[in-house]
Formats: structure tokens, sequence, C-alpha cells
């Protein structure tokens, strides 16, 4: 096995890479890491796992520096590994390297799925090898992945090492299925009581509010302060300039047809919106935004944005699923979504000082909640958690 280092996806040919990537994920896909990569939000390098002499692509690994000072929650680590770094104490702010596309929720892994297990085990070695080799380089004391779900962090288990730490997420990602062919087939699905609550929700909402669907291109100005005033108020750090490069990336990588906003206007103004973003089958629901005024009527706007809206546009356009994302888990499992857990593993890019002190606290408190919540609703949690609780 051989593991290069690229620069940039231009130094990669379409094919090769499409025929590694999932075809199904959109943030495996070639135009969006792409054009995250020219949106500059962080240096990127690629590593490239083949056979020596053989040009096909056998497992591939983004890497991209951290810095504090990105203010974008969902790749910060010491939100996640704070106990880890505290130790550490990393120098000039630097915190390490990010594994992955930096792409939202529910990271997978990109490997040939075609290999056979031992062999897939072989190439994500490698690149585990490669990446700690570069944290080294840089002076860095991890490679962070982060937001695996159950299927890559199945795959990465076996070259875990010693000093390696994994630890469930504090969110987890939510996707609802397509039963059959509309809105009313939808509803079937979900239990006499919270139908009846839907149709309220949608009932109140379409009184009192009016959706348009543009371009995301069009709304972003719009729409990434009201994104960042959501995340505040849930005492997360983010910035406008990192939503507004994200919300960029989604539109270069999909074009107008593809990336949308959704904005629910109250009287001509708006008031919330979602961001959906279609790839093959599936409608990802990104982000959720809403007005910085606690005087806005809010006629179940969330739900509406993120759910039932997109539900409707995904039988509209012959979807199968709807990527919920992840927050308000137990919300959106009660009108149809599956919870699918999340893990964010840390690799030592060095070994870790025998002498350190690890604060397991914040890891066992997570293990707890999830184990909590999934006593109290079982039927909303997929079988996959057993494994991990």
């Amino acid at each position: 096995m051989t593991v290069e280092r690229v620069p940039s996806l231009d130094d990669i040919a379409g094919g090769a890479w499409d025929d590694v990537a999932d075809p199904r994920d959109m943030f495996q896909s070639r135009a969006w890491l792409r054009a995250l990569e020219q949106s500059g939000e962080a240096p990127v390098t690629y590593l490239i796992a083949r056979r020596p002499g053989h040009p096909r692509i056998l497992g591939a690994l983004p890497l991209y520096d951290s810095l504090p000072s990105r203010g974008d929650f969902l790749y910060w680590p010491e939100l996640h590994f704070q106990d880890l770094l505290h130790a550490a104490g990393p120098p000039g702010g630097r915190l390490g390297l990010l594994a992955g596309s930096r792409a939202g929720f529910s990271t997978r892994l990109i490997v040939d799925r075609a290999l056979p297990a031992a062999t897939r085990t072989e190439v994500l070695r490698a690149l585990r090898d490669a990446a700690c080799a570069v944290a080294v380089e840089r002076g860095l004391p991890y490679t962070f992945f982060l937001f695996l779900d159950a299927s890559a962090w199945r795959d990465l288990a076996p070259v875990a090492g010693g000093g390696d730490h994994h630890r469930l997420a504090s969110v987890a990602q939510t996707e609802l299925e397509l039963p059959g062919a509309d809105f009313e087939d939808y509803l079937a699905t979900l239990p006499r009581n919270t139908r009846t609550s839907v149709r309220r929700e949608v009932g109140l909402f379409t009184r009192t509010c009016a959706t348009e669907t543009v371009p995301l291109r069009e709304a972003v100005t719009t729409v990434a302060p009201m994104i960042v005033n959501v995340r505040a108020k849930h005492g997360m750090a983010y910035s406008v300039d990192a939503v507004t490069r994200r919300l960029a990336a989604y539109s270069s990588a999909l074009g107008d047809a593809a990336a949308t906003a959704l904005l629910c206007r109250v009287r001509g103004r708006v008031v919330g919106a979602g961001v959906l973003c279609r790839w093959h089958d599936r409608l990802y629901v990104t982000d959720f935004g809403r007005l910085d005024d606690d005087g806005a009527p809010d006629p179940f706007v969330y739900f509406n944005a993120t759910i039932y809206e997109p539900v409707k546009h995904a039988y509209a356009m012959g979807l199968s699923s709807v990527v919920t994302g992840a927050g308000a888990e137990l919300g959106k499992a009660r009108r149809g979504s599956a919870v699918l857990p999340l893990m964010h593993v840390a690799w030592a890019a060095a070994g870790d000082r025998p002498d350190r002190r690890i604060d397991t606290a914040p890891a066992e408190t997570r293990r707890k909640h999830w184990s909590e919540l999934r006593s109290a609703h079982p039927r909303y949690f997929h079988p996959v958690w057993d494994e991990l609780l």
C-alpha cells in the first residue's frame, strides 16, 4: 500500500475519485469537496491510498488544519475533546488535524466498498498512519475524526491504537425514509396522536406563513445571520463568515436547482429558513435559521421548515429519504425520523503521555444521557445503538 499526499482535487482525475466515493453521499462527492477547497475555509491535504503501480484509488482521507478561531461548532474539536486538548496544551492554539469532509453530520469513510473487510482495514490503517505522520510533522497532538456514523466506526475500530480515544457524540443523526407517494402516506405512518398534532402544526403554519423556495445563492446573506442566531441561542459559537462560506460551497457544488433555501414569511418578512440540498435520491436539511426577534410569530416554523416542507419537496421530486440532520432528536423522531448514533475519534499523533490524567466524566455523561433516552423511547432508536451502549 502506498499513500500519496495531494494538495488539490484538481490533481485527481474525476473518474478515479468517483470510483471510490459513495455515490449516495453528497459529502464524499468531488463536487462538494472541490467547492469546500475553493472556499479557502481551511488548508487541505488529501491522502490517497493505492496499490503500487495501480491508478485505482482504494481509499482517501481529506485532512484539514483546525484552529479555535473558526467559530464553526461542528468542527471545533475542543467542544468534543476538551479534556485531551487541555492536557496536551497544543502550541499556538492549533488543535490538531480534522479528518473527513468537514460537511455536517454523519461522516462516512471514503474507501472502496468492493474490497474485502480485511483489505479495507489495511487501507484504513495506511491512511491512519499517514495522517499521524502529517500531524507529527506539523507539531499537532491529534487527528480528529468527528461525527462518524456507526458503519464508519465499525470499519475504523480495528485500526484504533492504544493511544486513541473514542466517545459518543452529544448529538445524533436523524433520517426519515419516505413511504408511499405523497405527504398523506407519510402521515399515515405516524401514531394517531402524533398525526393529529402534525396536521395542527401544518395547518397553523400555512395559515400564518407563506413559503418560497429560491436558489440558495440568492438567499445566503439573508439566511446566514439567522443560522448564527439559532446556534447562539443554544450556546454554540458560530460566525456569519463561516456560515456564509459553507452555504456558498453548497451552492457552488450543487447549482441552483439542487441547493435551495426555503424561506418562511409572515406578512412579507422572512422569519425562518431551511437550507435544502438534493443529492441523487436524498434531500439533506443542512441548516435552520430564525429571525433574531423574540416578538416574531412562531407558528411551528422549525418543524415545518426542517421536516414537513422538506418532506413535501422530496415527494414532489421523487426522492427516497430526507436527512433531517442532528439536534432536536426526539422531536424529529416523534415525526418519523430514525435516530442514529455518531462517534468522535481522536488519533494520538505520537502516543499519549502515560502520566497524563484524562477526565473521562464528559464521555461517561454522554453515554448515560443516550442510555437513559433510549430506555425511555426505545422505538425511536436504531438497533445499531446496542453495540455502542
